[in-house]
């Protein structure tokens, strides 16, 4: 079993598999995480276990600071809607539709900026 140590120097790295992307969403760093997710994005790597961690992660909409005005969860769902995969686009569909005016402008527009390419 590899440490998230080991993950995250392979995420650093550029030499972590897809199947354990999942592992380093599920740790307790966001700096982990978000890196992981944007890996995913660069990889267009999706199963249902990131889809679900990603939905989890969307509800972080308040005091889980990010960049800037966003947070945590306006990150996870930027992301399940960057990644090309059917069950992402109908969780981020799901979910987006309760999010508050403020927050849906939030996503759309971290999606918009590609702020996550800067990263």
């Amino acid at each position: 079993m590899v440490s998230i140590a080991e993950l995250i120097k392979e995420l650093e790295n550029d030499t972590i598999q897809n199947e354990d992307l999942i592992v380093c969403m599920e740790a307790y760093s966001y700096r982990v995480v978000v890196r992981a997710m944007f890996k995913a994005i660069e990889r267009n790597y999706c199963n249902q276990r990131i889809v679900d961690r990603l939905a989890e992660l969307s509800e972080l909409l308040k005091d889980n600071k990010f960049l800037g005005p966003w947070q945590m969860g306006h990150v996870a769902l930027a992301t399940l809607a960057l990644l090309d995969n059917e069950d992402a686009k109908d969780k981020f569909n799901e979910l987006f539709e309760s999010l508050s005016d403020n927050d849906k402008f939030l996503v759309d527009n971290f999606i918009k900026s590609e702020s996550y390419e800067a990263l």
